[in-house]
């Protein structure tokens, strides 16, 4: 009888110790899916919009990966045994969430009076008189972050993997 009740203390110890790596497999298998959208460029297999005007697409970097900044911004800022938290953005990186979630960006900008030093094209220094301007602008959504089929089914193997393995 003593012999199975410290098996079935080693079995519950062992148990109780995989459980508890559970939420840093959450949040490493998290971060890492939402940093693959970068590469990937999509989300549940819906791809990205791409730019409006190929013309005006930076030469350099490819779709939100032009300095890596938001990408590298993903990281877990609460691991708890009841809770996982995933944060992207910073001081940084403020445009996160507009990026995730698009925005319409509706509004007056006012622009200061100035001097332009090669006024169309001639090389005179002229005075622009201030002036402002309606500005209307949808921010397309690329998100990255977020609910997920596939990253709950992720998340299942791995745990189920992590069972079995020990």
């Amino acid at each position: 009888m003593k012999d199975f009740d410290s098996k079935l203390n080693a079995f519950f110890l062992s148990l109780n110790g995989r459980l508890q790596s559970f939420p840093n497999i959450v949040a490493e298998t998290a971060t890492e899916h939402f940093k693959e959208r970068f590469i990937q460029k999509n989300w549940d297999g819906e791809a990205w919009k791409p730019y409006k005007n190929p013309k005006r697409e930076p030469k350099k970097g490819s779709l939100m990966m032009r300095s890596n900044n938001l990408m590298m911004s993903v990281r877990p800022s609460l691991v708890t045994s009841s809770r996982v938290r995933i944060n992207a953005g910073s001081a940084k990186v403020p445009y996160a969430r507009t990026h995730n979630e698009g925005l319409r960006m509706r509004g007056v900008q006012y622009v200061r009076p100035h001097h332009n030093s090669n006024f169309m094209g001639k090389g005179k220094r002229v005075q622009i008189q201030g002036f402002s301007r309606k500005m209307d602008y949808m921010m397309p959504k690329r998100q990255f972050m977020g609910k997920s089929k596939a990253l709950l089914a992720l998340i299942e193997a791995r745990a189920k993997n992590h069972l079995k393995t020990r």
